[in-house]
């Protein structure tokens, strides 16, 4: 992107020399003496694997409409940015591609810019456009953009989605490749001069050299000699024999030589922590990496880096494609980060496993919900949460589903609150029982009910009384006593 389209000017002319100059010349000159720009930055293998991560992060996951309504979520597939976002961005671009070209566009030059085509008040198509064609001019009430070969139009807030990262002024993104130019620049010249050892450089093991003065068909015997008797793998490490005062002068490679690795390494290490991607997600891992670190290592991307830069995407969409009157009604996008992070069947299934209450706790997740994750459909009565004692489904008041009415649960010495109503009988059981069968009445006890009853069939005389004799007894509204 031009100089200028960094600053509060439409114009070139207020460039200082030294802009002007970095224009000139495509982009700025890092200390290493190599030009750096986006284009150039991208040949830096490092910096197109950091970016290629983060498009990953951006556009291999679904991204949605949602609707907020009475403490659900559903998603909103009526709404027109729906499918605008999850399908067809435009006519040319399919939802990865767009939302690639826009993590590109953003990793680079901190902006990326769509051209937002409305109908009525319906988003209807987003066209990205090169960040480098677009001038932002901040006003003092507003900010307007034009676009190269289109200067006599302005186009407003409406009419462009600027989706900006990390900004100093608040109106324009931070260029990551001028923030990074030094370290890019570095990389950029020990890869050229490695190069430029393997094109011109000549790098013998060692040398031969005699007192005598040899003439070419000598020399050629010579080498030819060495060549066959002492080069080669079955020929390492023999003694070299000569004769003829012939002495053999063996290259080690320089302190400078030995380095050059181990500067293109931590080069590679400078420019990951520059886009914020960690160096084990392009494949560049420590020697004392484990599994077990490699995974939290995995986990952490998807924390301090995908989980960022989604709301970062998530945020700048509800605020420029979705009308005020929208988000008050409870619209909102998002992106289903269940499908980036879908995890190896074994801890899937133990999530479940929990998730639907098999952990001890209530379950959070719904049958149907936990089907919805791998795209399964839905089925009559799987919408219940359930409670870990028996995995019934949880009733809205937070019963089990097939108890009696919560009448049952209410102290039977409370006194009645209606004036009208017959004396109680002191001997008639709680209120709720009288009509409930006995197999009810095992559905209301508790395992500490059930505890306390076996307990009880000790004291009525026989110790080998079981449960269904109590039970009998309380049919018959009997005390466990007998009496």
């Amino acid at each position: 992107m031009a100089w200028w389209n960094r600053k509060n000017t439409a114009s070139p002319s207020t460039l200082t020399l030294d802009q002007l100059m970095e224009l000139m010349r495509g982009g700025t000159r890092a200390k290493s003496g190599v030009v750096v720009n986006s284009d150039t930055a991208l040949q830096v293998t490092t910096a197109l694997a950091c970016v290629k991560k983060l498009a990953d992060a951006l556009a291999s996951v679904p991204v949605k409409v949602y609707r907020a309504r009475d403490g659900k979520r559903e998603e909103a597939r009526d709404h027109p940015l729906y499918d605008v976002l999850a399908t067809q961005p435009n006519q040319r671009d399919t939802s990865l591609e767009f939302r690639e070209t826009l993590a590109f566009h953003m990793s680079l030059t901190g902006n990326a810019f769509c051209h937002i085509v409305r109908v009525g008040n319906r988003v209807v198509e987003l066209i990205p456009i090169d960040p480098g064609k677009v001038t932002i001019i901040r006003g003092d009430a507003r900010t307007t953009y034009t676009i190269d070969g289109q200067t006599d139009k302005v186009l407003t807030t409406d009419q462009i989605w600027h989706l900006r990262g990390p900004s100093w002024n608040g109106h324009c993104g931070l260029d990551a490749v001028r923030l990074l130019r030094e370290a890019l620049g570095l990389a950029m010249a020990t890869e050229q001069s490695h190069a430029a050892i393997h094109a011109n450089g000549v790098m013998p093991s060692g040398m031969v050299s005699f007192k005598a003065t040899l003439d070419e068909p000598n020399l050629i015997r010579a080498a030819a000699w060495v060549k066959a008797n002492y080069a080669g793998l079955e020929n390492a490490a023999k003694a070299m024999v000569m004769d003829k005062e012939a002495t053999w002068t063996p290259f080690r490679m320089t302190g400078v030589d030995s380095e050059h690795i181990e500067t293109r390494k931590m080069q590679a290490q400078e420019i990951c922590h520059g886009f914020n991607v960690l160096p084990i997600m392009i494949g560049i891992s420590e020697n004392n990496t484990s599994y077990a670190s490699s995974e939290q290592m995995f986990n952490a991307h998807l924390v301090h880096t995908v989980r960022p830069l989604h709301s970062r995407v998530a945020g700048s969409m509800d605020r420029w494609l979705l009308s005020p009157s929208e988000r008050k009604a409870g619209f909102y996008t998002g992106f289903v980060v269940a499908d980036f992070i879908n995890p190896a069947m074994k801890d899937k299934a133990e999530f479940y496993k929990i998730a639907l209450g098999g952990g001890g706790a209530p379950g959070w997740l719904t049958p149907n919900e936990v089907r919805a994750f791998d795209e399964l459909a839905s089925y009559e009565g799987g919408d219940h949460l359930y409670v870990p004692v028996n995995t019934r489904p949880m009733e809205p008041d937070g019963m089990p589903k097939g108890t009696v009415a919560p009448s049952i649960a209410t102290d039977p010495n409370a006194p009645s609150t209606d004036p009208n109503a017959p004396p109680e009988d002191p001997n008639a059981p709680p209120a709720g029982f009288a009509n409930v069968d006995r197999l009810a009445i095992g559905r209301v006890l508790s395992s500490e009910n059930e505890k306390l009853l076996r307990e009880a069939s000790g004291l009525i005389g026989d110790a080998d009384t079981k449960l269904d004799d109590v039970l009998k007894k309380l049919d018959k509204e009997e005390k466990p006593d007998g009496t």
